[in-house]
């Protein structure tokens, strides 16, 4: 009987815990919030914009690599390379309301900008696959190898789709749901710009080896031919265009370079330890580093440090998730 009653509270207690990683500290949804996904302990950190701190940190413990926010930011979905399936939160109750089985391979998302579709990259199907927003797939466009960076102009209704391996990039006609033309960029392409009214397209690279990228690739817009190259050494790997100027981070020199919006170089500023990526909105850039857990915020007009906000372990993504 004793031991009866000792499984029994051992099978209740299991359940309870399951529940409880279910569900998280919830996030309300009048708070601006900077999110930072963290690779090391997969975990997801909150931070109230407005008070400057941090406001909740959700342990997973599932091996995340990315997320993406839906339905104009009342939820965030979840993925990872090595998971099947990605998991759907509704931020405002901290609850999972659903799993995407999506299989393995999922390396990079897209929401449409009219927030109707998701695109993902799939490193498995060598495709980018076409989601509605209730999880069911709409159809997939085969592209590449290791198609990892995505891009779309202001009406969503053309994506660029940048490959890491196969040395080009593709212009995706998504009404038709097809690529309409290729053009070539440097193998080991990562991260870009897509300057609309410039007609530009601002393409970064990580190199391999002791062959490191050590400079930015401008690209027509119109015809995809190179239009010019600008140095950022090494490894400019991400971007963020603000009513401050264009910004560039290079993960192999720890550096943000800042440029005026005629293309002219203004300053830059040695920033965080071993940092994966950078955002930008209004007045600030928000800089992730991987080995140091710290989210670095840079005043985009002097290129100062003005806070550093702690996260979890390896932030390797970050979104803002504006008030409601």
């Amino acid at each position: 009987m004793r031991l009866a009653l000792v499984l029994a509270f051992m099978f209740v207690s299991l359940l309870m815990g399951c529940e409880r990683q279910e569900e998280f500290t919830p996030i309300p949804k009048r708070m601006k919030v900077l999110i930072s996904i963290n690779i090391k302990d997969g975990s997801v950190t909150f931070f109230d914009l407005k008070r400057e701190k941090k406001y909740a940190q959700w342990e997973l413990g599932q091996p995340i690599q990315g997320g993406v926010l839906l339905n104009n930011g009342s939820t965030l979905l979840l993925y990872g390379h090595e998971l099947d399936r990605a998991y759907e939160y509704n931020l405002a109750t901290g609850k999972m309301e659903k799993e995407w089985k999506i299989g393995k391979g999922i390396i990079s998302a897209l929401v449409s900008n009219d927030q109707q579709h998701l695109l993902l990259a799939d490193q498995n199907q060598k495709a980018i696959r076409i989601f509605h927003m209730n999880g069911k797939e709409n159809g997939s466009i085969k592209i590449g190898s290791q198609p990892l960076t995505l891009l779309q102009n202001s009406t969503g209704t053309r994506v660029y789709a940048i490959d890491f391996q196969d040395e080009k990039a593709a212009v995706i006609d998504m009404e038709k749901h097809q690529v309409t033309h290729t053009f070539s960029v440097p193998k080991f392409a990562l991260g870009g710009l897509l300057r609309e009214r410039e007609q530009e397209l601002w393409v970064g690279g990580h190199g391999s080896g002791s062959s490191v990228e050590t400079v930015i690739h401008i690209y027509s817009l119109p015809s995809g031919t190179l239009m010019k190259t600008i140095p950022a050494p090494e490894m400019p790997i991400s971007f963020a265009e603000t009513n401050e100027g264009i910004f560039a981070l290079s993960h192999g020199s720890n550096t943000v370079r800042k440029w005026d919006h005629a293309g002219e170089e203004k300053a830059s500023i040695t920033v965080g330890a071993n940092p994966f990526v950078m955002i930008g909105e209004s007045h600030y850039l928000y800089v992730a580093s991987y080995d140091s857990n710290e989210v670095t915020v840079i005043d985009g007009r002097t290129l100062q440090v003005v806070q550093r906000l702690t996260t979890g372990k390896g932030p390797f993504q970050l979104m803002i998730r504006e008030e409601g």
